[in-house]
């Protein structure tokens, strides 16, 4: 089977970027014998989904079909009739991005809307989360989260990491998930929180920021935190949280996506209201609770090993393509 994967640019070693868990998802269908060419779609904003219109045309001819991540890349797959097309879409790109205030902008209303029109032209759609397949009910998609490389993010020794890392040893570390620049991520609720668990917690109490991180070093990052912090508005199916979890780090979240699911029963971590204290209150309990004990069973238990995921993946491939074939 021959797949041409339509992205953004995916991170390598010197450029990070917000694409791993999908250079890890198309590195473990490589490993079940799916062959794999990439596309990455790259340029000025506003127009390099244009750009990308012609070259998909091209490299169409030598794969059996398309698998488009996030909702632009679909609309450029849908440029061409030849293949079909598998839409995945991340979160945002179906749910909207909400502004500091919890609205939508103009923007990702209009985004929203386009990407909605897409997802009933493509031949299947995989959503994140179970609130992303209720936006798009009536073409049924199918919900597979990304999965987690349990021997990638793993437990480490804390104080020989952040040695290497440069980080205190004596500190407590909370790791915060995201652009702090991006109104979606919640940064002033995380400095907020902050402040308020501070007296509340035995020792010096710091945040780091998971951003242009090298996607080798993310690993290490998870794992030399005594807690991860996610306070967005919106997601779909945040890696990060499962990461995290793989690496037995307590997480401090609000209730957005399919979050609460995957942290309902484990102990060490919280699913908090978008209140500081609430949140501060939850985030000094986490920092002290130590590491997780049943992190890295939940995920086996939900299949959310990257393997698992895969076949997943492929199984879809394969109901697209004998669809076809019926059709043809």
């Amino acid at each position: 089977m021959r797949v041409l994967s339509i992205s953004g640019e995916l991170p390598r070693p010197g450029k990070p970027g917000s694409l791993a868990p999908v250079a890890r998802q198309m590195a473990s269908l490589q490993k079940l014998g799916v062959d794999v060419e990439y596309m990455e779609i790259s340029g000025p904003p506003k127009i390099k989904y244009l750009m990308a219109l012609r070259a998909v045309r091209t490299r169409v001819r030598s794969v059996d079909l398309i698998h488009a991540h996030f909702g632009f890349s679909a609309w450029v797959g849908l440029a061409q009739r030849r293949r079909p097309v598998v839409a995945s879409f991340m979160g945002g790109d179906i749910m909207g991005t909400l502004d500091r205030n919890g609205r939508l902008s103009r923007g990702s209303r209009l985004a929203r809307r386009i990407n909605l029109a897409v997802a009933h032209r493509v031949s299947a759609v995989i959503v994140k989360s179970e609130e992303m397949a209720q936006a798009l009910a009536d073409v049924h998609p199918h919900v597979i989260p990304n999965g987690i490389d349990l021997t990638e993010f793993a437990p480490q020794d804390v104080p020989v990491v952040r040695r290497r890392l440069g980080w205190p040893e004596e500190a407590r570390i909370v790791l915060f998930a995201g652009c702090p620049a991006f109104p979606n991520k919640g940064y002033a609720l995380a400095e907020e929180a902050l402040a308020r668990a501070r007296p509340l917690v035995d020792r010096p109490l710091e945040m780091r920021v998971l951003w242009n991180v090298d996607p080798a070093e993310v690993p290490a990052f998870v794992a030399a935190a005594d807690a991860l912090v996610l306070a967005s508005y919106q997601e779909g199916s945040p890696n990060v949280v499962k990461e995290a979890l793989s690496c037995e780090t307590p997480v401090v979240a609000t209730e957005v996506g399919d979050v609460p699911e995957l942290l309902r029963g484990v102990p060490g971590c919280h699913v908090c209201p978008r209140d500081p204290a609430d949140f501060g209150r939850a985030l000094a309990a986490a920092v002290q609770h130590g590491r997780l004990s049943t992190g890295r069973e939940t995920l086996r238990a939900r299949q959310l090993e990257l393997e698992q995921v895969a076949r997943r993946v492929v199984s879809v491939y394969e109901d697209v393509l004998r669809s076809r074939r019926r059709s043809a």
